[in-house]
């Protein structure tokens, strides 16, 4: 997590984070805008924190995704420290819930074991 701010436009309490979302393919990260409710008075995250996140998100097409947080466990330890991520554990599996209708038939990977498929989603509105 980095650029940890306030939301000031509206009467909740938010801080807003950037993050990204690693794919398996090394090249390509998604940049996403984390919110996280906050009441005042609570100190944002330092930079380059890393944490265990699980939110709702919204992914417009040509926009960062943006996630609504519901739980958030950042690591202990001091992110400055050179040392920080030595005792993090080498977690890369991601997990995504999506509620919705299937809109075409799966399509198999050249390997014959991934399944692909088009789910229509609604948006996720958060203010």
């Amino acid at each position: 997590l980095t650029g940890g701010r306030r939301q000031t436009a509206s009467p909740t309490y938010y801080c807003h984070y950037n993050t990204v979302l690693q794919t398996c393919h090394e090249d390509v990260v998604i940049p996403v805008d984390i919110g996280v409710y906050s009441p005042p008075g609570e100190c944002l995250l330092p930079d380059n924190t890393v944490a265990r996140v699980v939110g709702c998100i919204f992914a417009p097409p040509s926009s960062n995704v943006l996630m609504d947080v519901l739980s958030i466990v950042p690591y202990p330890g001091d992110p400055k420290a050179d040392n920080y991520e030595d005792n993090i554990l080498d977690d890369t599996s991601v997990a995504i819930w999506g509620v919705g209708a299937v809109i075409n038939n799966a399509e198999y990977g050249a390997d014959s074991k991934m399944h692909f498929f088009n789910l229509a989603v609604s948006d996720y509105v958060r203010d």
